[in-house]
């Protein structure tokens, strides 16, 4: 049998109910009891009937507090159901403590966050597993920062780490004095996703190094640290030589994989225990960020120099480390890389001309033949300008008439008679040469004008061949360079069309020039190629083998020549690597019935030796320099009569 102490207490709604309900009928119960005596005795009715009346209200209020205080004898450790079931199926962790941060109640979820159960959990101090925000000194609210919302980390059981976000709550209750209520709630997801967003907003994707946005807040920072500790900051600019020529000859994947290499090499060779880069009469340089601008231009700053030359030093260990090879697949790149350098305060200016100062220097290392290392100097400023006033004057250059064409013959080697001829682009005012080709001809690409330019040559090199024929002159194949620009933007199958019905060239006298990387971009340019090819007009090669390419693509396009490069020619008859190089590419041509061209040729030896490997015709300096129009027909006219009257000597002094 259950004890008095040990009954559920009445529900306070049902209590009032029934107060309400005896409220009425009790009283009318005595006036009842009194309206019946008063039949036996009329003169104390009306009295009977009042007093039985006051019973009845008294004995309502007697069972009214008895049941008032019946329903209020609730234990206060007991909660209402509803309250119960948000209590345990919060998503939030809910720790009630007292004043010394004991466990006195606790829901699940808290329990499931530290990796216990909730019996388990009772009863222990919550700073077992969590370090509670301390109070300033002085507070009146107690030992715990109330009302605070930190960010920490909660020890599990099992030993794992957990990011929560805690928050604490005062409670003061009747009874029992102080208590705290600590909310727990799991961040370590939405934190994920803010550090992802982070890397998103300032780290390259690819490599995992600092992006643009990244690299130029410390290197304000940098600079900022400078002017305190009055030490020198290095910036470098540092640029892949050739990364295009990979990066179409092998693929993108390949140029991505080799542009993670560098990120790696470059980071590993800073890191080094051994590294000079970190090194410095033996101590230690305390800073460096190495970042990715984007396509093959990463950025370098280093912190804390002695002294600017330094800085060489450190740019001469990271092109050493870069230079050892990479493979892809079974492609071997060794990597050179261009770095410009300017040093603060000795180029005392603000970021951004510092990033510009090293750029410009990052440019003159190329321009100086690549793979070097170059300071920024206030000349470059002055070059820099000459380059935007060269880029102004080539929008004009061509509707003023100052682009011109040279041809230099090729001569077939058994006969010694003229093969062909390749047109050359000059840039001349007033007679004299503006800009060398490999100056001006980069910028006709990066502005696009090699679009309208290349339409202007291949016209006037048709034409030109047409005007010789009509002097007497016998039919020549002439060569035209094209770009990658003019495939991909230009619709150069209708150009080409249009300049051979326009000046009525044999479709066959007309060969383009492709470089290997072009022919890499399969995908891209085989239909455009493939409609060239049917127009009936040759396709060659030029400077075989200085691409990383796969063979490949000489058996899936409708190819006619190669033509060797002049870096294989210039030591052929004695370097037995060059020479087995050349060799390797005739025999090559031979097997895929290509014609070969040698360029380059400017000495009777390298003729010799290319002739007894079966070379078909050469094009450089021992035959001819580039020629103007009325001067390579004078200079042919002489060269057929010769050829006319001693062939056997002509073919073999060519």
């Amino acid at each position: 049998m259950k004890s008095k102490s040990s009954r559920r207490p009445l529900p306070l709604r049902r209590a009032v109910a029934l107060v309400f309900v005896l409220a009425l009928a009790l009283p009318l119960l005595g006036l009842a009891w009194a309206w019946q005596a008063q039949a036996g005795d009329a003169a104390g009715g009306w009295l009977r009937a009042a007093a039985g009346a006051a019973a009845g209200a008294l004995a309502t209020a007697a069972l009214v507090a008895w049941l008032l205080r019946h329903a209020a004898s609730e234990r206060p450790d007991r909660r209402w159901p509803l309250e119960q079931v948000l209590f345990d199926r919060c998503d939030d962790g809910i720790v009630v403590l007292d004043e010394d941060a004991t466990v006195r109640a606790a829901n699940p979820r808290a329990a499931a966050l530290l990796g216990l159960t909730v019996k388990d959990l009772r009863g222990q101090p919550l700073t077992r597993w969590v370090a509670l925000p301390g109070a300033p000194a002085g507070d009146p609210g107690g030992p715990w920062a109330v009302g605070a919302r930190v960010d920490l980390r909660v020890n599990r059981v099992d030993g794992a780490d957990l990011h929560c976000e805690l928050q604490l709550s005062a409670l003061s209750l009747r009874s029992s004095g102080r208590h705290y209520v600590a909310t727990l709630r799991d961040v370590g997801e939405r934190r994920a996703a803010e550090e992802r967003m982070r890397r998103l907003a300032d780290f390259d994707a690819l490599t995992g190094l600092p992006n643009r946005s990244l690299f130029r807040d410390r290197l304000g920072q940098a600079l900022e640290r400078a002017g305190r500790t009055r030490r020198r900051v290095a910036l470098m600019f540092l640029d892949l030589d050739r990364f295009k020529t990979v990066n179409d000859s092998l693929g993108h994947d390949a140029g991505d994989r080799l542009l993670q290499h560098v990120a790696a090499t470059l980071t590993a060779a800073l890191r080094g225990s051994d590294s000079v880069a970190l090194r410095r009469a033996g101590d230690a340089v305390q800073g460096f960020t190495v970042a990715r601008l984007g396509g093959d231009e990463f950025t370098l700053i280093v912190e804390d120099l002695a002294h600017a030359d330094e800085a060489r030093r450190i740019a001469e260990r990271l092109q050493r480390a870069l230079e050892q090879p990479f493979h892809v697949g079974t492609q071997e790149i060794v990597v050179t890389t261009s770095i410009g350098i300017t040093v603060y305060p000795d180029d005392d200016c603000p970021a951004d001309e510092l990033i510009k100062h090293a750029d410009l220097a990052m440019y003159r290392a190329k321009d100086q033949g690549r793979n070097a290392v170059q300071y920024y100097s206030a000349e470059m400023n002055d070059h820099a300008q000459r380059r935007l006033q060269m880029e102004s004057e080539l929008r004009h250059a061509l509707e003023r008439g100052e682009f011109a064409l040279e041809y230099q013959p090729k001569a077939d080697l058994a006969s010694g008679r003229v093969s062909g001829v390749e047109a050359l682009l000059r840039w001349r005012r007033d007679g004299r040469a503006v800009a060398p080709p490999d100056v001006f001809v980069p910028l006709l690409e990066e502005t696009g004008l090699i679009l309208p330019v290349g339409r202007w040559v291949l016209e006037q090199a048709a034409a030109q061949v047409c005007a010789w024929r009509r002097a007497g002159l016998p039919w020549v194949r002439v060569a035209v360079n094209l770009s990658g620009r003019q495939l991909r933007q230009g619709d150069i199958v209708a150009t080409v069309a249009a300049a051979l019905e326009a000046s009525g060239l044999p479709s066959a006298q007309l060969e383009l020039e492709l470089t290997e990387s072009m022919l890499m971009d399969g995908q891209a340019h085989a239909a455009t190629l493939g409609r060239l090819s049917a127009l009936g007009v040759q396709l060659a090669v030029d400077d075989f083998g200085t691409g990383y390419s796969s063979l490949g693509y000489l058996k899936r396009f409708n190819l006619d020549a190669l033509k060797i490069d002049r870096s294989f020619v210039r030591d052929m008859p004695n370097d037995a690597e060059d020479r087995a190089i050349a060799v390797a590419v005739i025999a090559l041509a031979r097997s895929l019935k290509l014609r070969v061209v040698a360029e380059g040729v400017e000495t009777p030896a390298q003729r010799q030796c290319l002739a007894d490997h079966g070379c078909d015709e050469i094009q450089g300096y021992l035959l001819s320099r580039p020629l103007s129009p009325e001067a390579f027909e004078g200079w042919w006219r002489g060269r057929l009569a010769a050829l006319a009257e001693t062939p056997e000597a002509m073919a073999a002094g060519i």
